[in-house]
């Protein structure tokens, strides 16, 4: 999360991992807010609450209000938009863009209208700015409109080109950006997907099955709320499968997650279950229609009551569920940025006369303390600083940098030995966090303060 807010601060086209937009989201949204904790967690929760929105309109194309509800409420039950959603990282945005894409894209199919096919084309510019396997969305809808029954007359308007060009035209910043950068976010991607084949293969088995599993909760609700009449329904959406009529359908529900599965088949692509996030949410509806199914006011009144008997303990659970957490997890899980944040900048207000500029180091300390620090450094990656298009080297020599790493962290330790100079000063200091008034064992860091070009400093 803390990277999406170091890289939003740097309005940048791409950058070096991702697209850019869950860093521009987070930007935007920290340059009007306060950088708290609950104010990112609020960003998180209304992401979460645009997708179910979405998937509210979307299951407006098919069913009646009660039938809606049970499309959210179905989704509600899963940890996509809901525990997993509190996490706003490069996938948060995926969980509102597909559905507002397919809603918008479904409406442009039916109905051939230009609004529909350039809010098509803008969603799913945000979807592919936001990561590329956005192409898995693009492709599933593509075979959507290829067995929709008006594919005729939606071929053979102009809304296919309306989307497609709009799409073009706005992602087309970042391909300049791509080419004049040397495509790093491809590269990155290459070598975070690609694997040994022993190793994609248990990565992929490990994220259908968690990814299948996630849905567990949600299928129970719907037992639950269906009672017998689940039994019909399987049965007519088994029938759905060897109807043609119903491809398009099943398509929209599964397309996604076939898709990805099929990457491992044809390319050896590691599938995490980072991928597939955003692919259920056209399952409930799914459901519905090929079912034959209604979802009265009762069904939905029993769903909702599954949804409370789910959440409700957990949320009352939870501050001892983190005090557990606190006591047994392992240190890097509850490290103390927050204390390194503040502690580290007020170490180099005191030694340098002025506020801090830059920091780097070890990568999850270096972005937290760009959001927790008061004067919200611009964050330089030590690997590879040149990929901070934000910082040039003049920039570090005249303004000076923090580099903070883990003691551990013999890579970053040896990276700011080799950028140091002689009127470096290093340093070891540890810092410890607290929660419900349980301190936990003290972590210790190196820090190395680089002053500013023509600033003498004194240690003491």
């Amino acid at each position: 999360m803390t990277e999406a807010w170091a890289w939003g601060q740097e309005f940048q086209l791409g950058y070096v991992k991702h697209p850019p937009m869950s860093a521009w989201i987070a930007g935007i949204w920290f340059a009007l807010l306060p950088r708290l904790d609950w104010v990112f967690y609020l960003l998180a929760s209304i992401n979460a609450g645009i997708g179910l929105v979405g998937v509210w309109q979307l299951a407006s194309l098919f069913v009646s209000v009660p039938g809606r509800w049970f499309a959210v409420l179905t989704l509600v039950l899963t940890p996509s938009y809901t525990l997993w959603a509190l996490k706003f990282n490069a996938n948060a945005p995926l969980i509102s863009t597909w559905p507002w894409t397919a809603y918008f894209f479904l409406q442009s199919v039916g109905t051939q209208r230009i609004g529909y096919s350039v809010l098509t084309g803008a969603v799913g510019a945000m979807a592919l700015l936001t990561k590329y396997s956005s192409l898995v969305l693009f492709a599933t809808l593509l075979f959507v409109a290829a067995t929709h029954p008006e594919r005729r007359r939606y071929f053979t308007s102009s809304a296919p080109f309306v989307t497609l060009l709009t799409g073009l035209v706005l992602v087309a910043p970042h391909i300049w950006w791509l080419f004049k950068t040397g495509f790093p976010t491809l590269q990155y991607a290459a070598a975070k997907t690609h694997a040994l084949p022993v190793d994609a293969r248990q990565h992929t088995l490990v994220a259908a099955i968690a990814s299948l599993g996630t849905l567990g909760l949600a299928a129970l609700g719907t037992v639950v709320a269906f009672g017998k009449r689940g039994r019909p329904a399987l049965r007519n959406i088994h029938a759905a499968l060897a109807d043609r009529s119903s491809a398009w359908l099943l398509a929209l529900a599964c397309g996604p997650l076939l898709l990805i599965m099929a990457g491992y088949f044809a390319a050896n692509l590691r599938v995490t279950t980072g991928f597939l996030i955003p692919a259920f949410f056209a399952v409930p509806v799914v459901f519905l229609v090929l079912g034959r199914q209604q979802a009265t006011r009762s069904v939905v009144r029993r769903l909702k009551i599954c949804v409370a008997a789910v959440w409700v303990p957990l949320l009352m659970a939870s501050p001892l569920l983190g005090y557990y957490h606190f006591a047994t997890d392992e240190p890097i899980l509850i490290e103390p940025r927050r204390q390194v944040a503040i502690e580290a900048t007020k170490a180099w207000r005191h030694t340098m006369g002025r506020s801090l500029r830059y920091v780097s180091g070890s990568e999850r300390v270096a972005t937290a303390v760009s959001f927790y620090s008061p004067d919200g450094p611009s964050y330089v990656s030590l690997e590879s600083p040149e990929a901070s298009l934000w910082a040039t080297p003049a920039d570090l020599l005249r303004e000076g940098i923090l580099v903070i790493c883990r003691a551990g962290d013999a890579s970053c330790i040896k990276q700011a030995t080799l950028f140091s100079t002689k009127n470096t000063i290093r340093y070891a200091d540890s810092f410890a966090s607290s929660y419900l008034g349980q301190i936990s064992k003290p972590q210790q860091y190196v820090l190395f303060l680089q002053p500013p070009a023509g600033v003498t400093v004194v240690w003491d």
